[in-house]
């Protein structure tokens, strides 16, 4: 990269670090927790080179808008628009229909630059997880391009004069905002806004608008420049992706690379200029395209998030491989000098790839390999049941009967809707199933933990529960007790739950989370489809959640713990005579949550019969439909 007619080696050794973070954090966040920041790095990067560029073309009165946005497609958009098309490919071979249906929502997203509002908005519990997502990481360069629109406008009107302290009136303004808002709990709203990422791109500007001609002695300037490594270093190190970022917490590292970029004489940009970091700068761009996706294939194929050896060498070898074909082919011949014409011809013919493959991926996913029956992929059709909204009267089973029980929780409550019909009808109950993801819905559930656009749903569904529960015979909670025993705050209003059910004389039915899978079965059974032989086995943290919880339900005598787990049901989990009942690592299908209902009528029935006659014995009303 170039800062006037001079090539500075050490930005593309600090481009080198910057990545080389990135790729570390995210093959293994406990490697080193906060290299995630390496972003936040180029994005200051970034500001320093493009402002340098622009104010040198304006005081120079050669700037134009056409030639600065011609200049930045040339050098990002294509080599992402053959990332995009051969990574749409290799998708519609390797992803079940369900999660290729909103890798091709993301890809759209992509194609216009809006990753990051797409990831922004993510709310679908049942999507792949973060780290298995192919294009998450286009969020940033959405990012950067959104920026790209903007900063010239701002230089080119802000006269010389004011443009420092405009420049800083913006950086901390939206710092400021940024702050406030994850003071709100809303992380990911903040994490992926273009107004919480300008202040990292600013401070780049404004390390570039340090007047050329101040130099400061040899000793200074070595100081400020290890003041600035030890800066990003403690960043990576110190911070982590469980606090609050970016915001306050973005300063420090942002402010350690704009001091790197102005104290360029020193012994540590040396340093980084060292020839191995230089040529691992010159592929950041292309090693961070590829890196993510390769990592997010090789997971989503062993439904771990944690790579072995094998897998980590084939990583490596692989992102290299792809990395220097990208940039040799790609990268390098759209940097050199090429027509006008010439560039929009290449980009045209990129661009109608792209879109021709997408639809191709499209048509091709569900034929590759036959889909599985729909009752073997779903729990339930999401439109007829009550979870994360009412639909009807959220009844189950018997709908006649007078005798009635109200089940609340998250998506492993939701899971047994059929569940629910084939108990209520066996034992002659109906049964009011009200549920959310992600939330357990009882009152005083910490619905901040949980993600943003789920939050509402699960306030809503809390305070639907509450109408029904005071009528209902006997209440059955279920959930997914790996993610929500860890929560103290979970745990203290579960029991405050049943100790307020015991004053009103009622019953608390808690179910056991059914056994957790190591591997997806739907995807187990489309990659054996096309000549793999892999298996799934049972996760052993959901043992250990079942029985904390277990560990409280057994302090109160009104409520009880049934755990089936030990079944002969599971025995050969995940199928069960021959047939698939799992819809995932952790939820049942429909003929799952059917056949588990069989399994556990006389349980259920013997827990009606007590609460039933409890309830009776107290004059108490047993009837939801008064209520309703």
């Amino acid at each position: 990269m170039t800062n006037g007619a001079q090539l500075r080696n050490d930005i593309q050794g600090l481009r080198a670090i910057a990545v080389l973070g990135v790729i570390l954090f995210h093959v293994n966040k406990h490697w080193l927790p906060g290299g995630f920041i390496g972003v936040d790095v180029f994005f200051v990067i970034s500001g320093f080179l493009i402002t340098q560029i622009i104010l040198r073309k304006k005081e120079a009165g050669t700037f134009s808008f056409v030639d600065f946005y011609m200049q930045r497609v040339r050098r990002i958009v294509p080599a992402y628009l053959v990332l995009l098309i051969v990574v749409a490919a290799c998708m519609a071979l390797l992803l079940i229909p369900r999660d290729f249906d909103s890798f091709k929502d993301s890809v759209k997203a992509a194609l216009y630059f809006n990753s990051n509002g797409f990831f922004a908005a993510q709310n679908d519990y049942f999507a792949p997880a973060a780290h298995e997502l192919p294009l998450l990481h286009t969020w940033s360069l959405a990012v950067e391009m959104q920026f790209y629109l903007l900063l010239p406008f701002v230089l080119i009107v802000t006269p010389k004069r004011l443009l420092a302290p405009a420049l800083i009136l913006i950086t901390v303004s939206l710092v400021a905002y940024s702050e406030f808002l994850l003071q709100q709990d809303l992380r990911q709203t903040v994490y992926f806004s273009l107004a919480a990422r300008i202040p990292e791109f600013l401070i780049g500007s404004l390390a570039a608008i340090v007047p050329a001609g101040h130099q400061l002695k040899k000793r200074a300037s070595d100081g400020l420049a290890w003041l600035g490594a030890v800066l990003m270093v403690s960043s990576f190190i110190l911070v982590s992706d469980g606090q609050n970022f970016p915001g306050l917490l973005a300063l420090p590292a942002c402010l350690g690379a704009a001091l790197l970029l102005v104290t360029r004489y020193t012994t540590l940009n040396q340093l980084l200029s060292l020839p191995p970091l230089v040529f691992l700068g010159a592929l950041s761009y292309s090693l961070y395209l590829w890196h993510w996706p390769i990592l997010a294939a090789l997971r989503y194929f062993s439904g771990r998030y944690e790579l072995g050896a094998s897998a980590g060498l084939l990583f490596a070898a692989l992102t290299l491989a792809c990395a220097w074909l990208s940039y040799r082919y790609v990268e390098a011949p759209f940097r050199g000098r090429v027509s006008m014409p010439s560039t929009v011809t290449r980009l045209g013919v990129l661009g109608g790839a792209s879109i021709a493959v997408l639809a191709a991926a499209g048509a091709l996913n569900s034929k590759l390999v036959a889909p599985l029956p729909v009752n073997l992929t779903r729990y339930a059709v999401d439109a007829e049941i009550c979870h994360g909204k009412i639909v009807g009267d959220c009844i189950r089973g018997d709908k006649t009967s007078e005798r009635t029980l109200l089940m609340l929780g998250d998506s492993h409550a939701a899971q047994l809707n059929y569940f629910a019909d084939i108990v209520g009808n066996a034992i002659h109950a109906k049964i009011k199933v009200i549920t959310s993801s992600s939330c357990v819905t009882i009152p005083g559930f910490d619905a901040q933990r949980i993600l943003e656009g789920a939050r509402q749903a699960c306030l809503d569904q809390i305070v639907e529960g509450e109408k029904y529960t005071s009528a209902a015979d006997g209440i059955i909670i279920a959930g997914m007790w790996q993610y929500q025993a860890p929560s103290d705050k979970f745990m203290a209003q579960l029991d405050q739950f049943l100790s307020t059910a015991a004053a009103r004389n009622q019953q608390v039915l808690v179910l056991a989370q059914v056994p957790m899978l190591t591997s997806n079965p739907q995807r187990i059974y489309r990659v054996n489809s096309i000549g793999l032989d892999l298996t799934a086995a049972l996760n052993t943290e959901w043992s250990a959640a079942n029985s904390k919880v277990r560990d409280l339900v057994a302090r109160h005598e009104n409520a009880e713990f049934l755990d089936l787990s030990a079944d002969e049901f599971f025995s050969h989990v995940p199928v069960q005579d021959n047939t698939l009942i799992y819809q995932d690592t952790h939820h049942l299908n429909e003929v799952g949550s059917q056949r588990y209902g069989a399994v556990a009528v006389p349980y259920v029935k013997e827990f009606l019969e007590r609460a039933y006659l409890l309830r009776a014995a107290t004059g108490k009303e047993s009837s939801l439909s008064h209520a309703e």
